[in-house]
């Protein structure tokens, strides 16, 4: 097996020919990693004329005179064939020691075991704990294990919902009963999709800034968006807005009152002919909706007037990449809560991933708690609605270039 550095076409040739890679694998991440400073590098391992293994390279300084590499979702290969791993392994700890690479980490977008939505290990499913060991039989140190959320590292649990086989009407009546009740809900309030071009990244930005200060997160920065689109290209990134259509609102809210009014009186109309116990139970539901629905009115009229025909409540990014849909960041107005902006989002963003052939609908990060009362737990609920499975990824591995001067590099940042 030999090792070559290859050009971003080849690599992207490569890439065509496999089934599966996630979007931070591909060329267009790279081109974005350049752009922030980092060196990036494409190679494969060919034996008899097969490509064997291929890896992206990111590479950045370390201590002004080393560098630090970085194999986002890791390199490609059979990692299940021990002597393919360590091979490939070993070819790249002489590539690196030469590019004067003190360590290199990767985290692999690998089932660790298969699990249920419930976060539940099924039982006689998927167990790739065979891979962590020829990592680690490779000379590569296995980081423990980590729940929660870590902003210097990719997301280690992730929610996904498998698209392939199923039609909207499958897809729908899958979702939990909650689920499908936000859903019609967001129908019965009028509220609709925009997908926004770049322009709208300011509405998301502000929106973010709003949801990241009331439930004390980091919110991303613009620049985060501008780089994936200059990156991925417009056509591959979406940016979808739920708003509020106050105007068909209203007239929705106008025509059930004007009929709900008439339906009482006809009632009342009836109870005075024939009394009965039936239709007096009908007044009093019916009266009280009516008077639930004069409310809804005036709030309506008063918002119209405040905000005029139309009110974003919900927005959020997306990527498509291979055939599948990524959903990186959302916000909403906490105030507008109860229109459930984020669902009608979530509904149409599936429909959409169908309709263009996509087979993983990835609602991405989760911080792998299932029990309620504990962290993010109200994200995996949300996402778990949508009856999207929890995978566990093997995590990430370390493998040291240079041990002297990783073991020194430690130490320094130990006693920081």
């Amino acid at each position: 097996m030999i090792l070559e550095e290859i050009s971003s076409q080849k690599y992207q040739e490569y890439l065509d020919q496999t089934a599966y890679a996630e979007f931070l694998q591909a060329v267009e991440q790279g081109n974005r990693m350049e752009k922030q400073g980092w060196s990036v590098e494409y190679v494969r391992a060919v034996q008899n004329g097969e490509v064997k293994a291929a890896a992206m390279l990111c590479m950045i300084p370390l201590m002004k005179i080393f560098r630090y590499c970085y194999i986002p979702r890791g390199f490609f290969c059979d990692y299940h064939d021990r002597n393919t791993v360590m091979e490939f392994t070993s070819l790249l700890k002489d590539h690196l020691n030469r590019k004067n690479v003190v360590y290199m980490e990767m985290d692999p977008a690998i089932i660790l075991k298969e699990r249920d939505k419930n976060g539940d290990i099924v039982e006689g499913g998927v167990d790739n704990s065979d891979i962590v060991e020829n990592l680690k039989q490779a000379g590569f140190q296995h980081l423990p294990l980590t729940k929660g959320y870590d902003d210097s590292k990719q997301c280690r649990w992730v929610s996904v919902l498998d698209l392939s086989d199923k039609d909207e009407k499958q897809l729908f009546k899958e979702f939990s009963n909650d689920t499908r009740r936000n859903i019609r809900t967001t129908e019965k309030l009028c509220v609709r999709i925009k997908e926004m071009d770049r322009d709208g990244l300011k509405l998301l930005d502000d929106m973010e800034k709003r949801t990241s200060e009331r439930q004390q997160f980091e919110k991303v920065d613009i620049g985060f968006y501008d780089g994936l689109i200059e990156a991925f290209g417009k056509e591959n990134v979406f940016i979808p807005c739920a708003y509020l259509d106050i105007k068909a609102y209203r007239t929705h809210l106008e025509s059930e009152f004007e009929r709900l009014s008439q339906e009482v009186e006809q009632t009342k109309a009836q109870l005075e002919e024939n009394p009965s116990v039936s239709k007096q139970k009908k007044l009093k539901n019916d009266t009280d909706y009516l008077n639930s629905l004069q409310k809804k009115l005036v709030n309506a009229k008063q918002m119209h007037e405040k905000h005029g025909d139309t009110l974003p409540v919900a927005a959020a990014f997306y990527v498509i990449y291979k055939q599948q849909m990524y959903y990186l960041v959302s916000a909403s107005e906490y105030e507008f809560r109860s229109y459930k902006g984020p669902y009608a989002i979530q509904w149409h963003m599936i429909r959409k991933a169908k309709q263009l052939g996509c087979n993983r609908y990835n609602f991405y990060g989760i911080s792998g708690y299932f029990n309620e009362g504990e962290e993010g737990y109200g994200v995996f609920d949300f996402k778990r609605g949508f009856n999207a499975t929890i995978e566990e990824y093997i995590g990430n591995f370390i493998l040291p270039i240079k041990p002297v001067v990783y073991n020194t590099y430690k130490g320094l940042k130990k006693n920081r």
